[in-house]
């Protein structure tokens, strides 16, 4: 297959809390869709267990266009969760022709701190050992929700010329800011997801990744 005809590589980014495996039915889903598409889901900065390091959005943005490079990649549709998500749209907002189009969930265009604070209190009830594969801690998580706070994408969002699909599940209790983040881009469209709340793409894998697949084709 020719380089000119090859469909543009995926890049999955995690949520803080979560391991890179939480993309494996997305994985999966792309691979079984017939195009020869190149793949990839890795650890953001600052996040992979035993490698500590500073957490940032510019740095992790930073970091996921080194890997673009390391792969000869050009251009990749980034998909992302909550903090992956709001560094899918930092590589967007600084480095804008590196991106060929956007999947989101759990993103803030201005994160409020009503919706700061609803994310905390989820955060501090949730199992220990929901946390135990991804060596995160509730610490760690609350560090990344008050990094995703200093997110100030000015009017960057609103000269961003590729598609981009939100998708939120129909409880969560983000969606206001899901729908705040659609109005901003030029070009995005929101799909709630019944049976599906924070985290759309692991309760309602099926649906989501028919979403995906439609919009990478």
């Amino acid at each position: 297959m020719s380089d000119q005809v090859r469909p543009t590589p995926v890049v999955f980014l995690h949520s803080a809390g979560f391991t890179p495996q939480m993309w494996q039915s997305q994985v999966e889903a792309v691979g079984a869709s017939g195009a020869e598409r190149q793949v990839i889901a890795p650890w953001l900065a600052g996040l992979r267990p035993g490698r500590p390091g500073e957490l940032s959005l510019s740095l992790a943005a930073a970091e996921v266009v080194s890997t673009l490079d390391r792969y000869g990649i050009q251009q990749a549709v980034l998909v992302g969760h909550q903090l992956g998500a709001m560094v899918a749209l930092q590589v967007a907002a600084s480095d804008a022709d590196r991106v060929a189009g956007l999947v989101l969930s759990g993103a803030f265009a201005a994160p409020g701190k009503l919706a700061l604070r609803l994310q905390k209190s989820l955060i501090r009830v949730m199992p220990n050992k929901a946390l135990a594969d991804s060596g995160a801690t509730k610490d760690d998580l609350i560090r990344a929700l008050e990094l995703i706070a200093t997110a100030d994408f000015g009017s960057r969002l609103n000269q961003l010329n590729v598609p981009v699909l939100v998708v939120a599940g129909a409880a969560d209790p983000g969606l206001p800011a899901a729908r705040q983040l659609v109005a901003q881009l030029p070009d995005a469209r929101l799909e709630e997801l019944a049976g599906a709340a924070a985290n759309p793409s692991l309760e309602a894998p099926a649906e989501y990744n028919r979403l995906l697949v439609g919009f990478l084709a």
